[in-house]
């Protein structure tokens, strides 16, 4: 299956996803992606590690512990 018919179907699973990966148009934290859509952050970080898990987000700083950015691939 092509990547773009994946992320399109992972990305019909939840509003969550959809806003989450709009906001990653440059590299953010889950921090900051949480104050754009107004969720929790701990359910924005979920959402990134599905997204990584998935292959459509990276993480550029994955040593760092507590402000992890991420962008898409």
């Amino acid at each position: 299956m092509k990547k773009e018919l994946k992320l399109e179907i992972f990305l019909k699973k939840s509003e969550l996803r959809r806003n989450v990966w709009k906001q990653l148009d440059k590299s953010k934290t889950a921090s900051e992606i949480s104050n754009e859509v107004d969720k929790h952050r701990s359910a924005v970080s979920r959402v990134l590690l599905d997204m990584q898990k998935a292959g459509f987000v990276k993480c550029i700083n994955p040593e760092d512990k507590s402000f992890r950015c991420y962008v898409k691939r």
